[in-house]
């Protein structure tokens, strides 16, 4: 019987097949984790809106406070609160409190539950003196 040296046929096609397997196996994963990661980056863009709103109501606290409590988009101070970025969305409450919590909703159309795609701020306002000078950007 004559000894052979090297690999036969045989092998080396089971050892690409099992390559080509792992490497689609891989791909997968890397798939995965892009889609995860482009989630978490819409997580982070919402919680950035989210604040930059709580943070623009603090020099608007005298008027809404005192004067017009109104938060829905009739009122112009509230129009100027609500994300540039028409792929995200502010739920504010229909009047001011001291004491309240605001939504920003994103969709992605890969995550099943709409819920999964938002993030729920609540914030807490100090009372002010009535004091209060006519705002910039507009109000009653």
């Amino acid at each position: 019987m004559q000894l052979s040296k090297g690999f036969s046929l045989i092998e080396v096609v089971v050892s690409m097949l099992v390559a080509g397997l792992m490497l689609l196996g891989l791909a997968a994963t890397q798939l995965k984790s892009l889609q995860f990661a482009s989630n978490s980056f819409q997580y982070t863009m919402a919680l950035i809106h989210g604040q930059n709103a709580i943070e623009r109501i603090w020099p608007l606290l005298c008027e809404l406070q005192h004067n017009n409590n109104d938060m829905t988009l009739a009122n112009p101070l509230i129009q100027q609160l609500h994300p540039a970025d028409s792929r995200f969305t502010l739920v504010l409450p229909a009047t001011y409190s001291n004491n309240m919590q605001l939504t920003v909703n994103w969709e992605d159309k890969r995550v099943k539950n709409p819920a999964e795609n938002q993030i729920s701020l609540t914030t807490s306002y100090p009372e002010v003196a009535d004091t209060c000078s006519p705002p910039a950007g507009g109000g009653s």
